[in-house]
């Protein structure tokens, strides 16, 4: 009987003979994983309590006020705050580049018929304050305040900053209304200065309504023409950027906010058959070219309230939040007025109400869900019906991100 010889097999997990040890694959330790899950979740928890804190601080505010009677309620300094401040600052020093001051402004030094036809009409246009040009796009408060209130509060301005006594009557109020009455807003101080009063001084004249130093031809022509499945931006968004009713204004937004919402419609973290189809025929570089131009256009805004919400409930929201609802106020995280915060929190300011309204409804439904820390589907979560259009109401009324300018040299 030949008995064979019996060879032994490599073990199963052996190496090979031709195996190198550059090519073992090395998995990632799980002490970094858990690094890394901690890491983010002490970020959002940071970033949780950090506008919790700024809320409540609002919130003992807002109770403050509640408690104080209702004269000084009313009075030019509580109208500041609550009208004015958002914007120019309870200090009044503004946003620099951005929001002019009222500190050692001549406008507020000026005639009082100055701050009484801003605020009748607002101001859409270029003007020079301490050297500096600011593309003033403010909003009137004809609709807003009484001619008494009207006159309270630029008594309070006029008094704290411009270090003039001198009280303003509602009758004066009124003839400043009559005045000038049906007009639109003022096209910058060079108006001001030709029509109402002279020694404002040399003003910049006021150009074009839209602002847009852009001239990328190629990003143009995606702008207003298109190019095969990606249409013609303008042809929903507008040619300002301006959107409308429940289409997004664009104008202003963060570059870095833009190029990241194109990219999540490409990658189907957010949804929405249209923009899909559009993003995903664009280059990556097309998107940033296009978030560069929207980034740094400024148009007027045509959004106003239109839902039926409770604006001053609204307003309460964005300033101090609602911590019993466990809401924070919106503008810790998007910023001053609602500007903005580069390149995570969209401007809020001056954005379609039915826009804003479908877009917190979306995080709640689960049709949107596209925030790195989910931090809008709590919100958003959290606010009721009548909240939502409450804010969205409130944000339609503010004026739109401004141009922000050099100094003169």
């Amino acid at each position: 009987m030949i008995r064979r010889k019996r060879t032994q097999a490599a073990p199963p997990d052996g190496p090979e003979e031709t195996f190198e040890p550059y090519e073992e694959f090395r998995r990632i330790p799980l002490p970094v994983y858990w690094i890394a899950i901690a890491l983010a979740i002490w970020g959002a928890v940071t970033l949780w309590d950090n506008a919790q804190a700024v809320g409540v601080g609002r919130q003992e505010r807002a109770e403050q006020i509640e408690e104080t009677p209702a004269a000084a309620l009313n009075s030019g300094a509580q109208i500041f705050e609550a009208r004015c401040s958002t914007c120019h600052q309870p200090n009044a020093v503004g946003v620099r580049s951005a929001i002019p001051p009222l500190a050692g402004s001549r406008f507020v030094a000026a005639d009082p018929a100055v701050v009484v036809q801003i605020l009748l009409h607002g101001i859409d246009g270029p003007i020079d304050v301490g050297g500096r040009t600011f593309d003033a796009h403010m909003p009137s408060f004809a609709s807003v305040l009484s001619d008494a209130e009207l006159a309270r509060v630029a008594t309070h301005v006029r008094q704290t900053w411009g270090g003039d006594r001198q009280e303003i009557t509602a009758a004066f109020v009124r003839v400043q209304r009559a005045r000038f009455a049906g007009r639109g807003a003022w096209r910058g101080g060079e108006e001001l200065a030709r029509v109402v009063d002279p020694a404002l001084g040399p003003q910049p004249s006021a150009g074009p309504a839209v602002i847009s130093a852009f001239a990328d031809p190629a990003v143009l022509r995606l702008v207003n023409q298109g190019r095969g499945e990606a249409w013609a931006c303008s042809s929903c968004h507008g040619a300002a950027g301006q959107g409308g009713a429940n289409i997004p204004r664009l104008a202003g937004l963060p570059e870095g906010y833009i190029v990241k919402q194109l990219q999540d419609y490409v990658t189907g973290r957010r949804r929405n058959e249209s923009m899909q189809t559009v993003a995903g025929a664009l280059t990556d570089a097309e998107r940033r070219g296009l978030a560069r131009y929207y980034s740094g256009l400024r148009a007027p805004s045509t959004a106003k309230p239109e839902l039926g919400g409770d604006v001053s409930r609204g307003e309460q929201l964005a300033l101090y939040g609602d911590w019993s609802r466990n809401l924070p106020a919106c503008f810790s995280c998007h910023g001053p007025s609602g500007f903005g915060v580069a390149p995570g929190f969209p401007s809020l300011a001056a954005q379609h109400p039915a826009y804003t309204a479908s877009q917190l409804a979306a995080w709640v439904g689960g049709g949107r869900n596209n925030s790195d820390v989910q931090l809008m589907n709590e919100v958003a979560r959290n606010l009721s019906d009548a909240d939502r259009r409450a804010v969205a109401d409130y944000l339609a009324t503010l004026p739109p991100v401004p141009a922000v300018t050099q100094e003169r040299r």
